[in-house]
């Protein structure tokens, strides 16, 4: 047989269709040969910016590169163009499909596919490791290749199942690369499924340390305000190391030179002028209309004739539009050759040509060999990669071809599309043509049957989901739901719709879309309430509250439509009714009716454990604990924290054990058992690397953040505060950034830079409606910045029925601090004595801000700062002097620092005897530590208070001894060694010797016998 394309003889290694006889050998590579022997035309400048990245890459910076532009205009010419000058690096393509039928994560998979094609078992395993389960759960070839590969520990958060399963695919890539640098393309990013583009965004925050550049192409032109991909863009421009090319168009001399190459000779400058003016540059539109006006005869062979003929030239009507041309050069084929290009058109811009040869009508399959000749001639068809496939050669030829379809007339061809896709895949994997037949089913409403579509759709989500592509599986869900509206009312189920509303709010809060889960769950309840479907009703408000609880959002609502399905159960206990309690305990807190919750939440408890099942008693213990914020509640806390661990571990249930842990982490840190709470957080960390689960990492990092920030370590605490930020982004859901803000105010407060930040936390409270969260540090900024007006403004809002507005959550203890320090600096002796009594309970504990976010050091420090301010100057004495204990125990030098001034601040206040002397020594060590550590509006307020004792006023110590130096002077002098010292003045043992040191040299004492002879000469012993 000849090849009709580019050679008359067969060539020796050529392949032809067993359909129709094509030879797609000879024509892939006729068009390969073809790219590489064409000049690149007017984007030189983007490539050589594209080779600096790529040389960039391959010293270890990887990059994200998009290439922009409107359809036609070079974006993967460039790519490709990009992909053959990359030496010494591979290349693998993964391309969008326009349609919406292919498979979740389709780019992704077609990328990991050819790489494992191109790897060996013993290569695949190794670059894989711990990642090879959790990438099979979308990429099935891998188990197929790893039969003794074990099952992937579930997890209840399917959130969390996500992040496992990218942070696994972005640690796969960087494997593979740091073997052999690699170039990702990604065509036509604009088509892409919403799954793949989360993952995409997952993966830019691991490249920039990775040999990977990776390379997307998309049409702004595509993109409109709720594009998916819109999101995508607004996040990867975060990234220092993502760059984005825009392509125009080419101009009238670049034009010129492409028509020469695309073997338009005989072009005349006004030819040019028309073709340059209609094309507006676009490169595919001056290729393809030089290509038909070659068909017509205008360039080309006959291109002397219409130069010798004036008036053949006037004559000559320029295509108007890509539209046109492409019109234009279809007229060009014959009719047959039409309709079989329509019916590829339904199936997608690439298309198996015995697929295709299923829909065609009995006059059209005969001839079906000649038709795919003629279009491949013609340049409208190109073999695909997959023996057997066409495609389009460009998709606006498949968009055109398309649109021309009758609206009427494509219901049906869509129902025929989808039962040859059943008929032709009959014996494959049912689960694999899903999203192409749930696709064309809805397409081919409402002429198929609604039931079927309505199924085929459903099962579309569940596969989704299996594959942790929530944003599929919630527009499969729609679409079911669209289906079953277009059942007759005889065959309508009403449980059906309301099971598949229940799914998409599921899918949706998987997805992060928690406004709209609400949406689909509060209507899956009226339906429900309506059928009086009980386990539907509580499955739509357990629902509901989820997606309520996890952004923080208030649970009014919630704790409605959860008293609904209690007041629908049955009488008795039941594990639902367990459920169901458990989680309006959790939405009355978020109602702050804290009370009612403590009395839900011992309901829920005692129902949990009537029913004997461990599961939901442990599910019931672990989510019932922010029920009870309140710190004299702790020792019941602890104590379901230990029950539930023990029960979790005995079960076997490894995740619920590890939520508890996170609560027990929370409670020692309270109670200020750092010792304790350093080896739980080792042991934590560790199961959390072994089960590769996201959350229990998060946690992790905002834990060692906030201990960082307990000790001092301000560099360590900024570096690891980041760190917690990059993996929490990552996980819908999580309130990352906000999370991120506060460690980060903390942060710049201790270090004295809270002038900073004042522009951007008084323009996020003053735009964000859940922003009341932030107003007490709001209060604290504008004191700490001394603007006091504006502190006392926002405090005395706060200030209104009693504090009302802080309620008992976990961010009840960081609102108090803030305020505490509010109400000290406006010298508020009456909101002292309310903040001191809600404070008090907290008294011989840590506050912390949340469970891990940070933490203030003792109470008692604040306590003793609100006596201060109502001059209760015994109570004020006997709180610093427990929070100097606590604080030095714990190693909180910033916390100690603090409290060091305002128990100096209290002295000086009270004057007593004694109190100037004592003052001075503790702003001595407070100053000592504040400057090591850089906190440095702490350290000028020491020296402002120092100076306002008047050094005249004071007992000069002898011998040049400073007023701490002196005190330990006395304490040697009573007999003590360096350890009691240090354990009294709240002060290292080094540090304590350090100072003796200094009294031997200042006093010329040889020894402490000396030295304590010279404190009773002079005064100093007693």
């Amino acid at each position: 047989m000849q090849c009709p394309l580019c050679c008359r003889d067969n060539r020796p290694d050529a392949r032809f269709c067993d359909a129709c006889g094509v030879c797609f050998t000879a024509q892939g590579a006729h068009a390969a040969d073809e790219t590489a022997g064409a000049l690149v035309v007017g984007r030189e400048a983007e490539l050589a910016a594209l080779a600096d990245l790529l040389g960039r890459m391959l010293s270890g910076h990887g990059a994200i590169v998009a290439l922009v532009g409107e359809p036609g205009i070079g974006k993967s010419h460039t790519a490709q163009t990009l992909a053959r000058r990359a030496t010494g690096v591979r290349t693998l393509w993964g391309r969008c499909n326009e349609e919406p039928g292919a498979p979740p994560y389709w780019p992704w998979l077609q990328i990991m596919r050819v790489w494992l094609e191109g790897h060996d078992d013993d290569e695949l395993r190794a670059t894989l490791g711990a990642a090879a389960a959790p990438i099979a759960e979308i990429l099935p070839e891998i188990r197929h290749r790893f039969r003794d590969l074990g099952p992937l520990l579930p997890t209840p958060d399917p959130q969390q199942q996500r992040f496992r399963l990218f942070d696994a695919m972005a640690g796969f890539w960087k494997a593979a690369a740091a073997a052999e640098p690699l170039l990702l393309i990604i065509d036509n990013l604009h088509w892409a499924d919403a799954s793949s583009l989360r993952m995409l965004e997952f993966f830019a925050s691991e490249i920039a340390d990775s040999h990977i550049l990776l390379l997307a192409t998309y049409r702004d032109t595509e993109l409109g305000r709720q594009h998916p991909l819109s999101v995508t863009l607004g996040d990867l421009a975060r990234h220092g190391h993502f760059h984005r090319f825009r392509l125009a168009g080419l101009n009238r001399q670049e034009t010129a030179t492409l028509i020469a190459q695309s073997g338009g000779a005989g072009l005349t400058p006004p030819l040019l002028d028309g073709i340059y003016s209609q094309t507006e540059g676009n490169p595919w539109f001056i290729a393809e209309t030089t290509r038909l006006l070659i068909q017509e005869g205008v360039l080309g062979r006959r291109a002397q004739e219409r130069a010798a003929a004036p008036r053949v030239l006037a004559s000559i009507r320029i295509p108007e539009g890509v539209r046109e041309v492409i019109g234009r050069r279809l007229n060009r084929l014959s009719p047959q050759a039409n309709h079989v290009l329509e019916r590829a058109a339904l199936i997608g811009r690439t298309f198996d040509l015995q697929l295709l040869r299923r829909v065609l009508d009995e006059t059209l399959a005969p001839n079906l060999q000649n038709t795919i000749e003629e279009a491949l001639q013609s340049h409208v068809l190109e073999p695909a990669e997959q023996p057997g496939w066409f495609q389009f050669s460009h998709a606006l030829i498949r968009e055109t071809l398309y649109d021309e379809i009758a609206i009427p007339t494509r219901s049906g061809l869509h129902l025929q599309v989808a039962q040859a896709i059943e008929e032709r895949y009959k014996d494959d994997d049912p689960d694999r043509h899903l999203p192409a037949l749930a696709h064309h089913y809805a397409r081919a409403l409402p002429g198929a049957d609604a039931g079927r579509a309505t199924d085929i759709a459903r099962r579309a989500a569940e596969r989704a989901t299996r594959l942790l592509a929530h944003e599929e599986a919630a527009r499969y869900y729609r679409l079911a739901l669209q289906a079953a509206g277009a059942m007759s009312a005889s065959a309508r189920d009403s449980g059906l719709t309301i099971r598949l509303s229940n799914a998409l709010g599921e899918s949706l809060t998987a997805a992060g879309e928690y406004l709209q889960a609400r949406e689909a769950f509060e209507q899956a309840m009226s339906l429900a309430s309506a059928s009086n479907a009980i386990d539907q009703m509580t499955r739509a408000a357990l629902g509901f509250e989820t997606a309520t609880w996890a952004p923080g959002l208030p649970g009014q609502a919630a704790a409605r439509l959860l008293r609904e399905a209690l007041a629908a159960q049955a009488s008795g206990d039941s594990t639902p009714k367990a459920q169901l309690l458990s989680s309006l305990a959790r939405a009355l807190i978020f109602s702050g009716e804290d009370a009612q919750a403590a009395i839900v939440r011992e309901q829920a408890v005692a129902m949990a454990r009537r029913s004997g099942d461990k599961g939901t008693l442990v599910a019931t213990l672990v989510a019932t604990l922010s029920a009870r914020w309140q710190p004299e509640r702790s020792a019941e806390r602890l104590r379901d924290i230990d029950e539930a661990i023990r029960l979790a571990e005995g079960e076997g249930n490894v995740l619920y054990a590890l939520d508890a842990q996170a609560w027990q982490l929370f409670e020692l840190m309270e109670l200020g058992e750092l010792p304790a709470w350093r080896e739980r957080l080792e042991q934590y960390e560790y199961r959390a690397a072994e089960l590769r689960q996201p959350f229990v990492r998060y946690v992790v990092a905002t834990s060692r953040a906030t201990f960082a920030l307990l000790e001092g370590r301000f560099d360590d605490a900024e570096r690891l505060i980041a760190q917690a930020l990059q993996i929490g982004r990552r996980m819908p859901g999580l309130d990352a950034p906000g999370v991120y803000g506060m460690q980060m105010f903390t942060l710049r407060c201790e270090q004295g830079r809270l002038r900073e930040l004042a522009p951007l936390v008084r323009a996020f409270v003053n735009a964000t409606p859940r922003a009341g969260m932030w107003r007490p540090g709001l209060a604290l900024l504008y004191a700490e910045i001394d603007l006091l007006d504006e502190a006392r403004s926002e405090f005395e809002a706060l200030a209104a029925d009693d504090f009302a507005v802080v309620r008992h959550d976990g961010l009840r203890a960081a609102s108090l601090a803030y305020l505490a320090q509010v109400c000290a600096r406006l010298d508020d002796k009456k909101r002292a004595e309310l903040l001191y009594a809600m404070l008090l309970p907290y008294d011989g504990r840590n506050l912390l801000i949340g469970t891990t976010v940070g933490c203030f050091g003792a109470a008692a420090s604040l306590l003793g700062l609100l006596a201060t301010t109502q001059c209760k100057w015994q109570d004020a004495e006997r709180h610093f002097e427990s929070a100097l204990t606590m604080n030095f125990r714990q190693g909180a030098f910033p916390a100690l620092a603090h409290t060091r001034l305002r128990y100096a601040s209290m002295r000086l206040a009270r004057n007593a005897e004694g109190d100037r002397d004592g003052a001075s020594v503790l702003l001595e060590d407070a100053r000592a530590a504040t400057a090591r550590m850089g906190m440095r509006t702490l350290t000028e307020r020491i020296d402002e208070l120092r100076s306002s004792i008047g050094h005249a006023s004071s007992p000069v110590c002898p011998a040049g001894l400073s007023a701490r130096e002196a005190q330990v002077l006395r304490l040697v002098a009573s007999g003590l060694g360096n350890r009691e010292i240090a354990t009294r003045l709240f002060l290292s043992p080094n540090t304590v010797a350090n100072h003796i040191r200094a009294i031997l040299a200042k006093t010329e004492s040889a020894n402490r016998t000396e030295a304590a002879a010279f404190a009773i000469r002079n005064g100093l012993a007693g």
